[in-house]
This record gives structure tokens, sequence and C-alpha cells, in this order.
């Protein structure tokens, strides 16, 4: 089985996103489409692939092999880059597909041992399920999230706990924010600190920030 600090960010917010015994997630479809897609561009941020200023990509350097998300992405910053312009981070959240967007991760985390596929049938149809091999998964992640922000105020760093990049944490813990999961995630009095170090993150990384104008714009164009 692989370790959890060789997860990427989409992967791990998959984790995080999903009830580990059934599978299921714990917030809106809508919500997590968005999460992921910042997911992917924050995963390109922390590897180097990408550099960001408030609301736009500024500049991008492939750095070999990505997933198709990745990859799409990358495309659409050199048609871009070829036309002299910058991409802003809300069009390029917007522009990720729903497919394949999530089967190269949840390959990854099935072939590493973190994920296992459970075929049922409801109406005489088949259809596949993926959940956690270990139920303390979403914990785990959660809790070195945590040790990270609560190092240094969570300030960029070298590394984190486990060997972890702590930036790659602090994009996570932003993007937990984004998607109003930090009071799941850390409840209660003991939690307090953290949410209040993941709020503030949610407030100043810009992915987040994006992602969170996108969740907002989609629950208003829904109630309108």
């Amino acid at each position: 089985m692989a370790p959890l600090n060789a997860c990427s960010i989409p992967e791990e917010l998959l984790l995080l996103c999903a009830d580990p015994v059934r599978g299921r997630l714990r917030i809106p479809y809508a919500t997590f489409y968005r999460v992921i897609a910042g997911g992917a561009v924050a995963e390109l941020l922390v590897t180097g692939a990408i550099t960001v200023e408030e609301r736009r990509i500024t500049g991008f350097q492939p750095l070999g092999a990505h997933d198709e998300v990745a990859a799409g992405v990358l495309a659409r910053l050199e048609t871009a880059g070829k036309r002299r312009q910058q991409l802003g981070l809300d069009l390029a959240l917007r522009r990720i597909p729903r497919k394949p967007g999530l089967t190269p991760y949840l390959d990854r985390l099935t072939a590493a041992g973190l994920l296992t596929v459970e075929k049922h049938r409801f109406l005489g149809l088949p259809y596949r399920r993926h959940v956690a091999t270990r139920p303390d998964v979403r914990q785990e992640i959660a809790a070195r999230v945590a040790a990270t922000l609560a190092c240094e105020g969570g300030a960029p760093a070298a590394a984190g706990p486990d060997g972890q990049s702590a930036e790659r944490d602090r994009q996570l813990a932003g993007l937990i924010g984004a998607a109003r999961m930090d009071r799941r995630l850390y409840p209660g009095s003991t939690g307090a600190p953290t949410r209040r170090a993941i709020r503030q993150l949610t407030k100043e990384l810009p992915i987040a920030r994006a992602v969170r104008r996108a969740i907002n714009s989609d629950s208003a164009a829904g109630s309108s």
C-alpha cells in the first residue's frame, strides 16, 4: 500500500470528501467537482508547473507526465500563451470537465491500495462503488494537515510532518475551507484553532478563493 504522502491534492480531497465505508460523498456534487478542479490546479502549483498571482495563472512549465485533467489545464495555458494572454483562475477552474476528471485519481488510489472497488447491482443493472480500504484514512489526512497548520501558524515551510510538503498541506487546507468541510473534519472546541487557520487560508490562497467564488456562483445560479 502506498503511503498517503505520495498522494496528490485531488486524491486526498477524494478521500476526505467521501464516506470511507459507503463511498458516498459528504458534500454536494456541485461543490465536490469544483473542489476537485481546484485540487488539480493546486497540485500543478505546488509541483512548480504553474505560477499564480491573485486571480491569474501567470506562467507555466510542463514538468513531465500528468493526468488527463492536468494535461488539459496545461494545454489551455499553452494556447493562451500563444495568444499572449494569461488564463484567469476562475476560467481555468470552470473549463475543467467533469469527465474523465475523477477517473485518473480513482484508478491511482485503487492501484495504490487505498481504495477498493465493490461491484453491486441495482434494479438488475451493475454499478461500481469505490470505498476506502482503511476507515481511518480521513482522520490520518486531517491530523497531518492540522499538524502542519499548527507549525508556525501554518506559514510556508520546506517540509511538513511525515515529509509531506507543508505548502501542499496549506493548499489542501484552503480547499477544505472552500468546501466548508472544516467543521466536519475538526469539530468541537479542540478543532477550533485548526478551523480558524483553515478559514484564514481560504481567504488568503488564490486557488481556494477561486473555488469558493465558483461554489458561491453555482449556489446563486441554483437559487435564482
